[in-house]
């Protein structure tokens, strides 16, 4: 045990408490509090990387902070080189916040020589392969890598059930797939969204292909695209 770790240990309250506040306020929707716990936990040992990754986490997830996101998750790999939770954060968010594809690439791929069996991490680079490289056959592998780091994660299984629907035209195998994610996550409302347009676009199916766009919607009323999708299927059964 190194010596920081155990004045750590010391402290009247460690670092690690006020992060558990913060998180269980977080999860309450109580913001102000769970980032005083945050910024509690970062004054109480400023150079430990856990208290910068969540509150960066944080940051982003829950105030949109993104600028405020990048520089906790900046501090948290400074601290600590190794911690591959924070360079993979810091992937997703330059992926998704500031088109940064080359640096989001760099981030995931440290991530994974740190940690190679973390099925997000996989799932994010393989999303950047397909979305913005077009680069279906390294997707497919990162996709593969994560359902074979975690079995059971879903996110992986829809991902991949998108590629093979769209770019390799193996329906029933992103039939599968979409079945596969929604049995592990019943709340995942992009997967009824896909399996839906595959019912209704591959199979034929308009009945089933409702039923999972209605499902879509009643667990993201914000899927927009659902929405129109669910609204040309009417229109047809109409006819």
């Amino acid at each position: 045990m190194s010596e920081r770790s155990s004045e750590r240990e010391n402290y009247p309250i460690a670092p690690d408490s006020y992060i558990t506040i913060g998180n269980h306020q977080s999860q309450r929707g109580n913001y102000p509090s769970a980032l005083a716990a945050y910024d509690c936990a970062v004054r109480l040992d400023p150079s430990y990387a856990k208290s910068y990754n969540y509150r960066g986490s944080f940051k982003y997830a829950s105030l949109g902070d993104i600028q405020g996101a990048l520089a906790d998750f900046d501090l948290a790999v400074r601290f600590d080189p190794d911690y591959a939770v924070a360079y993979a954060n810091r992937g997703l968010l330059r992926y998704q916040q500031l088109g940064d594809i080359p640096g989001a690439l760099a981030d995931l791929n440290l991530s994974i020589v740190l940690n190679p069996y973390d099925a997000s991490t996989y799932t994010t680079r393989g999303l950047i392969k397909y979305d913005i490289l077009d680069d279906v056959e390294y997707a497919l592998a990162d996709y593969d890598s994560a359902i074979e780091s975690d079995p059971n994660f879903a996110p992986a299984y829809n991902c991949r059930g998108l590629l093979k629907n769209v770019k390799l035209m193996d329906i029933s195998g992103a039939l599968a797939d979409y079945d596969r994610a929604i049995e592990l996550d019943p709340t995942l409302s992009e997967a009824y969204y896909n399996r839906g347009t595959l019912k209704h676009q591959e199979l034929g199916d308009p009945v089933a292909a409702l039923t999972d766009y209605d499902r879509a919607i009643s667990l993201a009323p914000n899927l927009a695209a659902a929405y129109f999708a669910r609204s040309l299927l009417k229109r047809n059964l109409q006819r």
